[in-house]
This record gives C-alpha cells, structure tokens and sequence, in this order.
C-alpha cells in the first residue's frame, strides 16, 4: 500500500536530515523507481480495462444509461429537486462534485453501514479514482498516485511492516489479516486525503462527513426523546434510571461520540470561517445537531477530548474564545439538569463503576504488555481476548485495553509503536510550521487556517480520549481519524508550497 505515494524532496523545520541527505539518500531513490514501476503498472492496467470496458457489452449499456440520465436530470423537476438538496447538504456553495466528495461519501457510509459495506464501498471509490486519473493522465499536471513526500513517507513504511509483521506472528493469524484490511484502508485514506487536500478539496472530503454525522446526530436525539432503552453494562448503577444513552446509527454510545469527537470541530471551525449564508446556515444546524448528540451519549471521555479540541482550536484562532468557551460551560451547568454535571465529575471517581473496571483492565493489559513488549501479539479484538484472561485481575474481561496507547503497544509491539509516533510526531510538526508561516490575523488568517486548526485539534482529542478508551477499536472512527491526518498533512504542505517552503507534487 504504502508504495502508492510518490517519494519527493521536503524542507521541514525538524526533518530528518538535509537537502543533499535526501536527494542522495538510497531509501529516496529505490522508493522513487518503486513508485514509477508501480504507477507504470496501475496507468497499463487501467488503460486496458477502460479500453475493455467500453468495448464490452457492459460497458455500452452504462455508458448509454449514463448519456439518458445527463439528457433527462435537466428536465425532471423530482431529479433537479434532489440534486439541489443533495449539493446544500454535501457540497460547499460554488463547488462541484469531485474526487473529495468521493472520498467524503465513503468515510460518511460507514456511518450508515456495516464496516464490510464501507470498506467494499471505499475500495470501489479508489478503484474510480484511479481509472479516472488514468483516463486524463495525458495533462501533464496530473498524477494517478497519490504523492507523498520521503519525510511523511518513511515512517509510514516503517509502521506498515511493523503492522504487518504484527498480522504474520499473531495468534490468531485469520482476525489479524482481517484487521490489517481495516489499517491498510487507513492508509489509502490518509493518502488520498493528503492528495485531494493539497489541491484544494479538503472541503469536498469533509462536507459529506459531516453530513453523515449530522443525521446520524438528529436520529440520536430522537432516541434520546422516545426513551431508549439503555443496557445496564453501559451506564453505572448510580445513574441507571436517569440515564437514556443514545447511539445513532452505531452499536454503542461511546464510538458514535468518537466520532462527533471527531466532527465537531470541523463544523465549528467552518461555522466561523465560512461567509457564505448558506454555508453558515448549513453548519449551524450540523454543529446544533451533533453538540446535542454529544451531550446526550454521555461519554464522559468524549466530552473531555472535545473540551481539549475546543481548548486547543481557541488557543490557535483567538485566545478570546477560551472566555467565550468557559462562559457556555457555566451557562450550561447552570440551566442543564444537575445529572449532566454529576456524570461529568463522576469521570474522576474511583467509585463508579466504570472507572473501577477501566483500571483493572488496564493492570491486567499492562502485564500483558510487559509479556510481550517486543513481539505484540497481533491485531484486533480476538488475539486479546484469547490471552487477556491469563492476565484478567477480578473477573473483568474486555475485548481490548481501554487504552489506545497501551493496545497498540500490545498488538504490534513496542518498536512498532515507535514508529506510529514517529510518524505522528513528523506530521504534527509539519503542520505547526505551516501555522508558523501562515501570514494575517484575526479572520484573514483563519480562512486559511481553518480547516487545519480544526482537524489538528480533533485528532488531539481523539488521543487525548484515547488515554482512558481504545478510540480505534470501531474501523469507521479510525478511517476518519487517518483521513483528517491526510487532510491536515495536505493543506499544511498546500499552505507551505504557496510560501515557497512546501513540497512541490
């Protein structure tokens, strides 16, 4: 997978080594003739198949459905009716259906669907994508793979082995290689990300997201309101009659407010940066809608990842809205009923019920750990739980560790989880020397920024949750969370390029 990018030259405040380094590197020119043979290989192959297909039987008959449809949208009032609706929903105003959007329906499906759907769903979008750019690879200015600097490159190779080394040594082989699908699906999300958003099309990839978590959002809230039923295993003895957790279009409260954790800030920052009425109407109701949902999960660690999201996009835009911020909260607390912020302090108590249960998994995974720091065990929920018992502490067993830090650690081991952080250390960095050089103030700087700062401080609140729950153990959260890293890689490398000190693709 990870030879999908093309390997370029990057000047980075804190890269691993300079110019001449790079350019006479012989890792930078082995994956530089790596990426010809294989974009070679894919443009040969889609030239057949496009050649094929249009020849085929299939082919002609698609081709003249799709030629009926262009003749018939325009003069259908149903059609145009749907199309308008469609395009306020998940397009920005003055923009069109593209590569983004494609992307953005993909990470959106897996809202709706199973993780199966999504993932054949995601693979037949990339399929698309490359049999388009290979059908316009004549431009010069077009590339079917995705680029990627050696900084951001390096690291991710190194991860991957690790990875799949983890998927060969694991104990249960078959769940791992199911697992590894799921991390290899990440990746292309992250690349294609970086790709689209370092042209322009961050927002198209975003709009559909959000779109996807807004409905999900409004079909919670109406949970909330019907009175739903509530499993005792996810709400403590304490508040069990008080308390109605809602789970939208997933299977448990706690991975639908990952991933508003995820989405929210998003639709906050392109709230403020947006001027367009239309565009600001549109994310008042998305935020509207998934902040409710936020609260109504009650996930106590969603809601300190999005205080720290929030926390941290006010630092990075304008320090005022920490004020602002810090005034909702009050507010809140003052005309919210006392159970919001008596579950709110319960997160810091030894004596709910599930915090108690979350430390002795967490001993009982750290011993696990310590047996295998090196090797790990291999990915996903059946590796752990086949050896977790040996470790279980009190009759508490658990599919993972309750912890994202300590679970990677555990699946693929100890250098393995180096490399992640390399990987994440490199990317973050980049992003703040774009911040860095980006010029203005106030608004000016946040048209700019937006996007950036908001994906930045999501994927923050998503690690920062992640110290008390496994955020990626849902494979739809972890596909958006590698796609907002792509996103922000793009548009820093995008902010960068335009100064003179970014990347050139």
């Amino acid at each position: 997978m990870d030879s999908t990018a093309t390997v370029t030259h990057e000047t980075v405040p804190g890269s691993l080594g300079s110019a001449e380094i790079y350019e006479n590197s012989t890792a930078l020119g082995f994956l530089q003739r790596l990426h010809n043979r294989v974009e070679s290989g894919v443009i040969s192959f889609f030239l057949w198949f496009d050649q094929s297909f249009r020849c085929s039987f299939v082919g002609t008959v698609l081709v003249s459905v799709k030629e009926a449809l262009e003749r018939w949208v325009p003069s259908s009032i149903c059609a145009r009716v749907i199309k308008w609706v469609l395009s306020v929903c998940l397009l920005p105003s003055d923009s069109a259906f593209g590569e983004g959007t494609l992307i953005g329906l993909s990470l959106a499906i897996g809202i709706f669907l199973p993780t199966a759907v999504q993932m054949i769903c995601f693979a037949a979008v990339v399929f698309l994508l490359l049999w388009r750019r290979t059908v316009k690879y004549s431009e010069p200015e077009n590339k079917v793979l995705p680029n990627l600097p050696f900084t951001f490159c390096l690291p991710l190779i190194i991860l991957f082995l690790f990875v799949v080394g983890a998927t060969i040594a694991s104990v249960v082989p078959a769940d791992s290689f199911k697992n590894l699908v799921f991390w290899c699906f990440s990746g292309l999300a992250f690349l294609f990300a970086f790709d689209i958003s370092f042209k322009g099309g961050e927002e198209n990839i975003i709009w559909p997201v959000l779109a996807g978590a807004s409905l999900s959002s409004l079909l919670g809230i109406y949970q909330y309101f019907s009175g739903r039923y509530t499993p005792e295993a996810w709400v403590d003895p304490k508040f069990q009659d008080e308390l109605v957790r809602i789970v939208g279009t997933f299977t448990n409260p706690n991975y639908f407010a990952e991933m508003l954790g995820l989405t929210l800030p998003l639709a906050l920052a392109l709230l403020i940066r947006n001027k367009d009425i239309r565009d600001k109407g549109i994310m008042l109701v998305y935020a509207g809608l998934q902040a409710i949902a936020l609260i109504f999960t009650w996930s106590r660690g969603a809601w300190l990842g999005f205080l720290a999201s929030f926390a941290i996009m006010a630092i990075l835009f304008d320090k005022r809205l920490l004020v602002v911020g810090l005034v909702a909260v009050v507010v809140i607390v003052a005309l919210a009923p006392p159970i919001i912020l008596e579950r709110f302090l319960s997160s810091f108590s030894l004596e709910d019920s599930s915090n108690a249960y979350r430390v002795s998994v967490w001993r009982g995974s750290w011993a696990l750990l310590k047996d295998n720091l090196f090797r790990g065990i291999g990915l996903g929920a059946k590796a752990f739980s086949q050896l977790y018992p040996e470790y279980m502490i009190i009759q508490t067993p658990s599919f993972h560790s309750h912890n994202l830090y300590i679970q990677i650690i555990i699946e693929i081991g100890l250098f393995g989880f180096i490399a992640l952080a390399w990987f994440l250390i490199v990317n973050i960095w980049h992003w703040l020397g774009a911040l860095r050089m980006t010029g203005g103030k106030g608004l000016e700087r946040w048209k700019q920024t937006a996007i950036l700062v908001a994906c930045m401080s999501a994927i923050a609140g998503n690690l920062i949750q992640g110290i008390i729950e496994y955020t990626w153990y849902n494979p739809q959260v972890m596909l958006v969370f590698w796609a907002w890293l792509g996103v922000s890689t793009g548009v820093a490398s995008s902010l960068k390029s335009a100064r003179g000190d970014g990347i050139e693709l």
